[in-house]
């Protein structure tokens, strides 16, 4: 991955089965040659966010706040995906330009508002998906994924139902007309 800079998308083929990662978008945050750390961000949790805050904070979050499945890694704690830096919030920029924290502070600063027309603010994210050294490469490799270098606008997208195809309609494919492998139309 020595030519993609971070944060970039990984965009799951339609060759990928694992239920876990089908048709997602995931905004990848790390990657070298000891693995790779990114989250799901166009498929949604069944419960809103208000949901599994505490009573202290769920007040803080608008009712229309959804929380995303970052993934298939469970986590021990909500995570807010946002751009840039927050100042006086506990976080870290994990890419150019995107930052994580657990902060609760983060709650009224991103997700206080009712969601508008254009990119949300952040995400909120249960779970992460990673990858052992190699690993990614090789389903890269076998054609399970595609990347896409990262839009920041396009990974913050308020509509994440059509994020999927979206992606694939910035690289300029058709997802029906991709083979495997072997060949095999999808």
């Amino acid at each position: 991955m020595d030519t993609l800079g971070l944060p970039y998308l990984l965009i799951a083929t339609p060759s990928l089965r694992d239920p876990n990662f089908v048709q997602t978008v995931v905004l990848m945050g790390h990657h070298d040659e000891q693995g790779a750390l990114g989250w799901v961000i166009n498929r949604l949790h069944a419960r809103p966010a208000r949901d599994v805050l505490t009573s202290a904070h769920c007040e803080q979050v608008h009712a229309e706040t959804p929380l995303h499945v970052g993934g298939p890694v469970p986590s021990d704690a909500l995570l807010a995906l946002y751009r840039g830096e927050l100042p006086g919030v506990e976080g870290a920029e994990v890419a150019p330009g995107l930052s994580v924290s657990r902060s609760a502070d983060v709650l009224p600063l991103l997700f206080s508002e009712p969601p508008g027309d254009g990119p949300v603010r952040g995400r909120l994210v249960f779970g992460y998906s990673g990858w052992g050294a190699g690993q990614l490469e090789r389903e890269m490799q076998d054609g399970a994924w595609l990347a896409l270098p990262a839009d920041l606008d396009l990974a913050f997208s308020r509509v994440v139902e059509d994020l999927w195809p979206r992606c694939f309609a910035r690289l300029g494919i058709d997802p029906a007309r991709l083979t495997s492998p072997g060949g095999r139309m999808h």
